[in-house]
């Protein structure tokens, strides 16, 4: 009976001490340790202008705020633009009231319309002076297929890990293994808006004022920057 007890009992605790025996291919192979880096620059396809109307008196009388959304409507359409990409700029926004002596009441909009180009850009800014607009500015941009964009720079990012760990152990006569462990370490730079200021240029005295000219409207190229931390086995 002990004989069976003692065969039990072995039975029982050969399979914990075999774990605890086996050995971590992570500590007992030879590796080496290298940061991939991935990196690319676009210029963004997607700009978000974000601007106000609101009424407001012409002597005694006052616009009318759907009118005034009516004619902005109209010009964008006219200059080609696609009425589908304008809409309020907060989704659950509704008429601001804003009022004016204690009395009187002025309502006003706040919406963001997607353009593609700078020359778009310019034309619009053309239309929301045409139209009074007010509070316009650049709200961000981005890039229409910026997800595709960001796998490129990840498998771009895993190729120099490997190329990295290559030519390091080729300088030992030792070549790379396979994969041990591949970490992803993400970093993602929005770009910012540059504008220069129209500048009026001022003649001598006795010529006339030189026309403004026109904004200089540029975009910092979107910057997109991963980083890998892999560990390869040496062969």
């Amino acid at each position: 009976m002990k004989t069976i007890y003692a065969l039990l009992a072995f039975l029982l605790i050969s399979p914990f001490v075999k774990a605890q025996t086996t050995v971590n291919p992570l500590e007992s192979t030879p590796y080496i340790e290298v940061t991939g880096d991935g990196e690319m620059e676009v210029i963004p396809d997607e700009i978000y202008l974000q601007f106000t109307l609101q009424e407001r008196y012409e002597g005694r009388s006052k616009s009318d705020l759907n009118k005034l959304e009516s004619e902005l409507k109209k010009k964008l359409s006219a200059a080609g633009f696609d009425i589908k990409n304008l809409s309020l700029a907060d989704a659950s926004s509704d008429y601001v009231t804003i009022k004016r002596k204690q009395k009187d009441v002025l309502a006003s909009k706040d919406y963001q319309m997607k353009i593609a180009t700078t020359d778009e850009l310019a034309r619009l800014w053309d239309i929301l002076d045409n139209v009074k607009a007010e509070n316009a500015f650049i709200s961000r941009v981005d890039h229409s297929q910026m997800e595709e964009l960001k796998k490129e720079v990840k498998i771009m990012a895993v190729k120099n890990a490997k190329e990295k760990a290559d030519y390091l152990l080729g300088a030992l006569d030792e070549q790379t293994g396979k994969i041990l462990f591949l970490q992803e370490r993400e970093s993602y730079v929005q770009p910012y808006v540059r504008k220069t200021m129209a500048t009026m240029t001022m003649m001598d005295e006795s010529a006339d004022t030189a026309p403004m000219k026109e904004p200089e409207i540029g975009f910092q190229k979107i910057k997109l920057n991963y980083k890998v931390f892999a560990r390869f086995a040496i062969q």
